[in-house]
């Protein structure tokens, strides 16, 4: 078994194509055919049906493309770390981000601040939902921009806050609770209620979900998969979203966001493995990131 193998048959199921998957690759196509066989051949079991000339994953071919995956990923973040070092140990740095809308608005800005400030950074992001622990510790990310709930309980993590968390309702304009400065749990009742499916969410979510629903009961909650999900229910007039405030985008046109009557929960910011010693480098991305925060929100305050 080999790289080359393992990535043949990536290729092959990425794009169900063994003929895209030797352009891909730039090898003919007997090639990948004769590696992903070769594979099967090692392994003793057969990955992928080849049926009616389309490619499709057996059983044990779903279990080892997980696994595959995950090798040829861990050793391609390792040779382009490695190769970094080797030509400007300062240059490449990769951020987890959750491609929230949040984030999706103050990265750009971070990205320009850190250009006009002269930096030569090489910057990079990596998605991480539900699994920036995980990367952190894999060394397949540098920092990580995530709410302190999601990676506190590794004691190797340090974690710089950027943003207080706060929970937020996301209201319809012109609807009667949009009208409120500050929004209770008592004013949501009967009302209908978008939540984020518990399987997509980050941690800090699951916790005041949990209580919502124990308050609200279950029979005018509705969960969505995502973010563009809610917002698109919102600004349809179907209900009310409930989420923190660093993943509400407060630019969103149909849209106005209030804080509920709720402790605070856990702040956002970025978080880093104890073995990041470039305090200069940590210094400025921290600094730049606080500053296209605020950008953000001073534009959303003068609308």
């Amino acid at each position: 078994m080999n790289f080359t193998q393992l990535r043949c048959f990536i290729k092959a199921i990425d794009n169900s194509s063994f003929t895209i998957a030797a352009e891909r690759l730039n090898f003919s196509q007997s090639a990948v055919s004769k590696n992903i066989k070769d594979l099967e051949d090692t392994l003793g079991v057969t990955l992928i049906n080849r049926a009616h000339h389309r490619i499709s994953l057996t059983s044990a071919g779903k279990y080892f493309y997980r696994v595959a995956r995950n090798v040829v990923d861990d050793m391609d973040y390792t040779v382009a770390y490695l190769q970094s070092k080797k030509n400007d140990p300062e240059t490449l740095l990769r951020i987890g981000v959750c491609d929230t809308p949040f984030e999706q608005k103050i990265l750009p800005i971070f990205l320009r601040k850190l250009r006009e400030s002269g930096s030569n950074l090489n910057i990079q992001f990596v998605f991480v939902l539900n699994n920036s622990i995980g990367e952190l510790l894999n060394h397949h990310v540098d920092l990580c921009a995530i709410a302190r709930e999601d990676v506190d309980i590794v004691e190797d993590i340090h974690f710089e806050p950027m943003v207080q968390g706060k929970v937020v309702v996301a209201c319809p304009k012109g609807s009667p609770l949009a009208e409120k400065s500050k929004i209770s749990i008592s004013d949501l009742i009967d009302r209908d209620v978008f939540l984020l499916d518990p399987n997509s969410s980050l941690n800090v979510q699951l916790n005041f979900q949990t209580t919502l629903i124990n308050k609200l009961g279950m029979e005018h909650i509705k969960f969505v998969q995502d973010f563009l999900a809610m917002d698109i229910y919102v600004r349809g007039g179907w209900g009310y979203g409930i989420l923190p405030n660093f993943i509400a985008d407060y630019q969103s046109e149909g849209i106005k966001y209030i804080p509920i009557d709720f402790h605070d929960i856990s702040p956002y910011g970025i978080a880093y493995m104890e073995s990041f010693t470039n305090d200069s480098v940590l210094e400025k991305v921290a600094s730049t990131l606080k500053k296209a925060i605020n950008e953000y929100l001073s534009e959303d305050k003068n609308k």
